[in-house]
């Protein structure tokens, strides 16, 4: 049975989304440090009164901070501690890969250049995920730092957001808009798979 259009590029990008990770996660100390230095800005921005910068160590993204935490898990009792809430950076960072795997599969014109600019414009959604990672643990799973009840309730919705949709939503936006070309070849030959199979099933239930 001929493999379709669709079928062969989904096999491809998911062949290539595979490799693509293998390499990200062998970089990931690297691939973090554009996050790093744009969240160190964006938090020490927003909440100079009690962050006071970010470390890296390896793909894990800590922030530094002056709120005192007590009864946390390997903090002695009656003791209290600096709270540094840490993100691996990974969950948030696929969507690089994920970018990359497309233009390969759809075999896009330009198609470093169209890395490269992905890379760039997937970053601020990176990030995103990365701080509101960190408010969560500050805002919502240790309380430490002062937030109203409203607030918490959109580092919420920020971190939801952030973790389930913009990985991988994000990237899949950015390749359909980078190779309009191969889309809309991809939008008719499905429209066709599909007209085809209701002819079929039309034959099969007149009997012809």
């Amino acid at each position: 049975m001929r493999l379709s259009l669709v079928g062969f590029f989904l096999l491809q990008a998911i062949a290539w989304f595979l490799a693509c990770l293998f390499v990200w996660y062998q970089i990931g100390s690297a691939a973090a440090l554009p996050a790093n230095l744009v969240a160190k800005a964006a938090v020490g921005m927003f909440f100079p009164s009690w962050a006071e910068g970010v470390e890296q160590a390896g793909a894990t993204l800590v922030l530094l901070t002056t709120l005192e935490v007590s009864g946390m898990a390997g903090v002695p009792e009656g003791m209290v501690a600096v709270f540094s809430p840490e993100v691996g950076f990974m969950k948030y960072g696929y969507g690089l890969p994920l970018l990359m795997a497309l233009l390969f599969a759809s075999r896009a014109r330009r198609m470093f250049a169209k890395i490269a600019i992905g890379a760039v414009a997937l970053l601020p959604f990176q990030v995103w995920g990365v701080c509101f990672d960190w408010l969560k643990q500050v805002a919502i799973d240790t309380g430490a730092a002062p937030f109203s009840p409203m607030a918490r309730e959109l580092i919420a919705f920020g971190y939801q957001f952030g973790y389930l949709v913009l990985p991988t939503l994000v990237p899949v936006m950015l390749w359909m808009a980078m190779d309009k070309r191969f889309l809309a070849t991809f939008m008719m030959e499905a429209t066709m798979d599909g007209a085809l199979k209701a002819e079929a099933g039309k034959d099969a239930a007149s009997g012809k």
